[in-house]
């Protein structure tokens, strides 16, 4: 691994975004299944202990689509279980579980920091149906509550993937302990703000056509449109292309910055070899 953490201009950020619809095109369909069942997995997360478990494993889900990612972008063909490559790791999963902790426990300091003397007067059937994932529920918070909510939720969220964002690959990858990957990680979003900032920005406006429709999805009542079934597929595959482009260009960004260990590729190949057997 390189040492040193580049400093690049501000339109790398579209060489990036273009380094990873280029991955999604090499394996189209492939890179679709994967992302299909990450997906599944993730809707997984509702529900209890498992949940906290999937939760805790995101950096470990992370490192296996960006190993797939590698593979992809060497030519090679991933087997499904490449997904799950961080989980035969040993050290380094224990690392990345570590990352998942600590990523969900600054979620929930921000919050509690954003809901701070917030009035949290709900009674035991809201917030059952809350913990349940009823989205109806949300609509009936107080609105000032439920923007506090939306803001802190958001705020957690962008807290946690800031300290994970490079931090997770370089663990992968690189072999670093958590510690110094965080650090190095977070250097690096300093040192390249700039592109990381177009980036942010192109992905946003990429992703309004699924939060639209999403929106529709949500406002329009229960078995009053037709199209609602149709609009929750093209939905879902929207939502799964996009995430399977931010993990391209997150492998692109991580790459450009960083740069990969000759010994990556070869490491990535035994470890699909092993999973394939």
């Amino acid at each position: 691994m390189a040492g040193d953490i580049q400093r690049l201009p501000t339109l790398r950020g579209v060489a990036w975004l273009t380094g990873g619809l280029m991955l999604i095109r090499r394996q189209p369909a492939r890179l679709l299944l994967f992302g299909l069942i990450l997906q599944f997995l993730m809707g997984l997360a509702q529900s209890g202990l498992l949940g906290l478990i999937l939760i805790l494993s995101i950096p470990a889900l992370t490192a296996g689509m960006l190993h797939v990612m590698s593979a992809v972008d060497r030519g090679l063909r991933p087997p499904l279980t490449a997904l799950f490559a961080a989980f035969t790791s040993g050290p380094r999963l224990l690392r990345l579980l570590a990352l998942g902790a600590l990523v969900l426990a600054l979620a929930i300091i921000a919050v509690m920091i954003g809901l701070a003397g917030a009035p949290l007067v709900l009674d035991e059937a809201l917030i059952t149906r809350l913990e349940q994932g009823d989205v109806s529920a949300v609509q009936e918070l107080d609105p000032a509550l439920r923007q506090r909510m939306v803001l802190a939720v958001l705020a957690g969220m962008l807290l946690g993937g800031c300290v994970s964002y490079f931090a997770v690959p370089l663990v992968w990858f690189a072999d670093r302990a958590a510690a110094a990957a965080m650090l190095a990680g977070v250097m690096g979003l300093l040192r390249n703000w700039r592109p990381m900032l177009l980036l942010g920005f192109l992905l946003l406006v990429i992703a309004m056509p699924a939060g639209l429709l999403t929106g529709v999805l949500l406002v329009a009542p229960a078995g009053e449109s037709a199209m609602s079934p149709l609009l929750a597929l093209v939905t879902l595959l929207l939502v799964v292309i996009f995430q399977l482009l931010v993990f391209g260009t997150q492998y692109a960004a991580f790459k450009d910055i960083f740069g990969l260990p000759p010994a990556a590729g070869d490491e990535g190949a035994r470890a699909d070899d092993q999973l394939v057997a």
